[in-house]
């Protein structure tokens, strides 16, 4: 009767998907919807230091200057962590819109070991 039911999973085996088994406990219930969570992502262009009495100054139409150059990269930002870097484009011409085209994405496992 075992050799019956062994070669019985040995064809189903066979034929059937292989299908992703979960661990049903607790712990594991949820694992997946985390991915569900939104995060805001900041796009880092560039910085600048004026000083208290240059920003009570600004009126519209002021101008600030960054400390970078149009081509280069921009950082994408989540929690002040750098987690990878890219290129501003235009995705809409029509509109006006832009986007980041990702050129590097940052190994942050060493940061958060610490």
């Amino acid at each position: 009767m075992a050799k019956a039911a062994d070669k019985k999973d040995e064809v189903e085996g066979a034929d059937s998907p292989v299908q992703e088994r979960r661990d049903a406990d607790g712990a594991n219930q949820y694992k997946r919807s985390i991915y569900a969570l939104s995060v805001n992502v900041q796009v880092v262009i560039g910085t600048a230091q004026p000083t208290i009495g240059e920003l009570l100054q600004m009126k519209r139409d002021s101008l600030i200057t960054l400390d970078c150059k149009l081509e280069d990269p921009v950082d994408l930002v989540i929690n002040n962590r750098v987690i990878a870097r890219g290129e501003l484009i235009e995705t809409d011409p029509a509109t006006g819109e832009i986007g980041v085209q990702l050129t590097e994405i940052v190994d942050v496992s060493e940061d958060m070991l610490q």
